[in-house]
């Protein structure tokens, strides 16, 4: 009696690393969404953000921006305070709609139609949004990836539809 409990020992701990190693539920659902971005076209990478000091650490969705646009490239961050879970910013009395405040305000300033196009594309984005940011090169989204497929191919045509 005392052998076999020895070798089923033995066989549970040769095989237990292997669980540790299959990815959960949650991680092929990731997986499947990060492939999805993939192909419309969105860069996937696991980035540190800073804000008020703190670094967080999100998933970064990013659109990269043609280099033949005419237009002056806006640079802005805004982020949600609700999510963030970070009272002092929802004091800083500057937010742009209801939950998003700026983190960086525009620089040059948007013009009536962009900021309209801005309203509409926060109103849509992902529930899970952290922080959404237009910079020189890209135009990048951090969230927690509690989405679904159909919002990750919509979100690549709403970010390479946005004018700002």
């Amino acid at each position: 009696m005392s052998t076999w409990l020895i070798v089923v020992l033995i066989f549970a701990a040769v095989l237990s690393p292997i669980a540790w190693i299959v990815p959960s539920r949650r991680q092929r659902y990731q997986m499947h969404l990060r492939k999805i971005a993939l192909h419309a076209g969105i860069r996937v990478r696991i980035e540190t953000f800073e804000l008020l000091g703190a670094k967080n650490s999100a998933i970064a969705y990013r659109v990269m921006r043609e280099a033949d646009d005419k237009g002056p490239v806006h640079r802005f961050r805004l982020g949600h305070c609700a999510r963030l879970d970070k009272e002092e910013i929802q004091y800083r009395g500057d937010e742009f709609i209801s939950g998003w405040v700026w983190l960086e305000t525009p620089s040059p300033a948007l013009d009536d139609g962009q900021e309209a196009s801005l309203k509409a594309l926060l109103k849509v984005l992902p529930e899970d949004t952290l922080i959404f940011e237009a910079g020189t090169a890209a135009l990048t989204l951090w969230w927690r990836e509690n989405g679904t497929p159909e919002q990750v191919e919509a979100l690549a045509v709403q970010l390479t539809e946005l004018n700002v």
